[in-house]
């Protein structure tokens, strides 16, 4: 329980200090939101639930730059291949993935 205490508290103060990723350009944003998914997805704090409690987070973030989500474009597999690449510092899947999923601006 330290832990996920301690990491989130870390995490979201690194995500408060880039104020949300509003500012970023949207290649700069696919891939800080793409690297930050598998660092929270490591705190796993739920023993149910926490792809779908991230995936509500995630869009809340992703809206609030200013961009549209969609999930469909990515198939389940290929989703735990990129969480379990993230688990070993390859972030590199998850990014592509948000690069799919995360449409144009909104606005």
């Amino acid at each position: 329980m330290n832990f996920i205490e301690s990491e989130s508290a870390r995490l979201f103060r690194l995500l408060a200090s880039a104020n949300w990723f509003e500012s970023m350009e949207r290649p700069a944003f696919v891939a800080a939101i793409g690297d930050f998914y598998g660092e929270v997805n490591m705190v796993h704090p739920f023993r149910e639930g926490n792809g779908r409690a991230q995936r509500l987070l995630f869009e809340q973030i992703i809206v609030n730059v200013g961009y549209d989500i969609d999930w469909w474009q990515v198939e389940p597999a290929e989703w735990v291949q990129a969480n379990i690449a993230a688990a070993f510092c390859d972030p590199s899947q998850l990014i592509a993935i948000f690069d799919r999923c995360v449409g144009e601006a909104l606005g």
